[in-house]
């Protein structure tokens, strides 16, 4: 298919979405390299829903063929999802933080070449995020081990606010009881 294909497919893919003909998007996604970057072409979409829509199709190729997503999962992308991570809209805002995740756990060379940036990312979020944002950080913070936010992590113990978060198991779930998991995953 690869061969005879021109140009930008987001147009396509867009199209699949808006007709929630999402297995065929996802196939697509899987086989055509274009297809792919279409889909990440619409992460800039103005509609909230085509946006969380295409993180969601991506989590999903990724959780599928992690490979089809090497070259895609840079840097740059890899702030990107971090700046979606802080949309006004929960849709964009979960399925960002569901990809991200998904990208550090597979990718850990991302982690290696922005260690810095993403230690300074986490600590502001861990500042001045909201909660739920935050019960997020910690869950990343502990998958990559950043004891260099255990002062942070510890400032989170005694809270009780409870936090819904796109992971199984952690809908309603005390940020305190997320920040003592961080700090056993940090000693």
């Amino acid at each position: 298919m690869g061969f005879l294909s021109f140009g930008s497919k987001k147009d396509r893919m867009k199209k699949l979405i808006e007709e929630e003909r999402f297995d065929e998007a996802m196939r697509l996604g899987l086989k055509d390299r274009k297809a792919l970057d279409g889909l990440f072409e619409l992460l800039d979409d103005p509609n909230p829903g085509i946006v969380g829509d295409a993180l969601l199709l991506i989590t999903n190729i990724l959780r599928e063929k992690p490979s089809v997503l090497k070259g895609q999962m840079n840097p740059e992308t890899f702030r990107r999802l971090v700046s979606l991570m802080e949309s006004r809209n929960p849709y964009v805002r979960e399925n960002a933080m569901l990809l991200a995740y998904e990208a550090v756990k597979r990718f850990p060379e991302l982690v290696s070449q922005n260690r810095k940036w993403i230690i300074d990312v986490i600590s502001r979020g861990l500042c001045e995020g909201s909660k739920d944002q935050k019960g997020f950080l910690l869950i990343v913070a502990g998958e990559l081990g950043l004891s260099e936010l255990r002062p942070l992590v510890e400032e989170l113990v005694n809270v009780e606010d409870k936090v819904v978060l796109p992971f199984e198991g952690k809908k309603w779930v005390k940020l305190g009881d997320i920040a003592k998991e961080t700090l056993e995953r940090l000693a």
